[in-house]
């Protein structure tokens, strides 16, 4: 009567749970993308809000410039907020902007980009204040 395993059944266990690990993290991979999708949608949100409320609060307007690796928001003042954006993500240029009123006072549309591919895209109506991110 033996005792214990052989070493082919301890190397095959081994692979059975390499293989089952493998598959488990490539699939984890795919929430941690998404995840750090959502993160940069609700930084850039966060941004745009911040300068809405300061051109409520300063009673004058307020620009977001979007530039290829981050954004600047600013007023004729100077420059309230910058922010680089978490590499691998680029936006596309395009500049938004608050009137007094915290309306919009420029229609537009940015791409939001993982390794040069568009992921997303938000889309600022001028009047509704409307600012909505769908999947690309």
């Amino acid at each position: 009567m033996r005792k214990g395993f052989t070493l082919v059944e301890l190397s095959l266990t081994i692979f059975i749970i390499a293989l089952i690990g493998a598959a488990a993290l490539t699939g984890l991979d795919h929430y941690r993308q998404k995840a750090e999708l959502r993160f940069q949608q609700n930084l850039i949100e966060e941004y745009l809000l911040f300068a809405k409320q300061q051109a409520v609060t300063l009673q004058r307007d307020i620009d977001v410039l979007f530039f290829e690796n981050g954004f600047t928001v600013q007023s004729s003042q100077g420059i309230l907020k910058t922010l680089a954006l978490a590499k691998p993500f680029t936006v596309s240029s395009l500049r938004l902007g608050f009137n007094a009123d915290g309306n919009p006072r420029f229609a537009g549309t940015l791409y939001l980009y993982r390794r040069s591919q568009a992921v997303a895209k938000m889309t600022v109506a001028v009047g509704s204040g409307l600012i909505a991110w769908s999947a690309q």
